[in-house]
């Protein structure tokens, strides 16, 4: 299984009017969202993502299936199966 953290959440303000604040509420009641989900249904998509290449997926992948491991018995073993010469 793999672990990812939420990321850390912080408040951001905007300044609308009464009756905005009235109209973006009303919109997102409508879709059955909060406010903050309305707002950021809008702005997420313009966010950068990066994404883990196709090998870098398939190597999580197999992680999480736990095949195509290998195994080392010590650090030494490690860093020979990844070929770094660890006195270098």
């Amino acid at each position: 299984m793999t672990f990812h953290s939420q990321p850390h959440r912080v408040k951001v303000t905007i300044d609308v009017s009464e009756d905005e604040r009235t109209y973006i509420k009303m919109l997102a009641t409508k879709k059955k969202m909060t406010i903050s989900e309305f707002i950021m249904s809008y702005v997420r998509p313009n966010i950068p993502h990066n994404e883990p290449n196709a090998e870098t997926q398939k190597a999580m992948s197999d992680i999480d299936k736990r095949k195509n491991l290998t195994r080392c018995n010590s650090i030494e073993e490690f860093w020979q199966a990844v070929g770094i010469d660890p006195n270098a």
